[in-house]
């Protein structure tokens, strides 16, 4: 009798621990689609050939929401000697978490993508980059400082709808990681020389910040989303390395 108690005792110490088991899945699977919902994706060529200008486009497929929205996107190439590729941050008035921009990369490799959600925290996105040769080196010749200028914007039909728009912003600005590589190795031999910022205003209020580093490259086009609801004065402000400003504006209005 003693060993049929300790059978049932057994059998339901397997039932609970099925039911503890079963109960689990929905969580996993929660986590797993949680994932996948932030998860960046990014877009760059299979090869590329001009490593002082690789295009690179990343974007969240996420609601811009108050509350629940894509905080920033933040790209890391660590084999690079300039690593860091830029730091974007948006809010629920860019309608869509998304930027593209030339980079320049000097040996490629596995480029990292974190996007930050204002209520799920961190994901992490990879792709595997090549390019044909060095991006990040420098000539022996000094870039012409003082030939920024002519900062422009133009507005796009785009397919996302609801409102979004997609923005073009360009300024014609050298860019100089102050790099040569000796031997084998990255020496610096002249202080960095890049935009190092980029603000976007809706009449008063900032809707995105953009910071980049000298692996951005020379006169960059670079392109982000809008949600225009109304007829609104967009400004958009460059500052660079030496802490030079210029501005563009554009009258814009909701997409017909």
């Amino acid at each position: 009798m003693e060993s049929c108690r300790l059978s049932r005792r057994g059998l339901l110490d397997v039932v609970l621990l099925g039911a503890v088991g079963l109960a689990l899945r929905p969580s996993i699977s929660g986590a797993a689609d949680l994932a996948s919902g932030h998860r960046p994706r990014i877009a760059t060529p299979n090869l590329a050939e001009d490593p002082i200008a690789v295009p690179v486009r990343v974007s969240v497929e996420h609601p811009m929401e108050p509350g629940h929205f894509i905080e920033s996107l933040d790209i890391v190439l660590a084999t690079d000697p300039v690593p860091r590729k830029g730091t974007f941050r948006f809010t629920p008035a860019n309608g869509r978490a998304e930027v593209a921009f030339p980079m320049r990369s000097g040996v490629g490799g596995l480029l990292e993508v974190t996007a930050t959600c204002s209520r799920h925290g961190r994901f992490v996105g990879t792709r595997e980059l090549r390019v044909a040769g060095d991006g990040c080196a420098v000539d022996l010749e000094t870039p012409a400082k003082n030939r920024a200028r002519h900062p422009k914007l133009r507005v796009t039909d785009t397919p996302w709808g609801r409102g979004v728009v997609e923005v073009l912003a360009r300024l014609d600005h050298e860019s100089d990681t102050g790099l040569r590589s000796i031997g084998g190795k990255y020496v610096r031999v002249r202080p960095e020389f890049f935009l190092r910022q980029m603000r976007v205003y809706l009449g008063r209020r900032m809707v995105s910040d953009f910071r980049f580093t000298s692996a951005l490259s020379p006169s960059p086009i670079i392109r982000f989303p809008l949600k225009i609801t109304g007829e609104q004065r967009l400004r958009v402000v460059f500052l660079n390395s030496e802490g030079r400003q210029w501005e563009a504006t554009q009258l814009i209005r909701p997409p017909a």
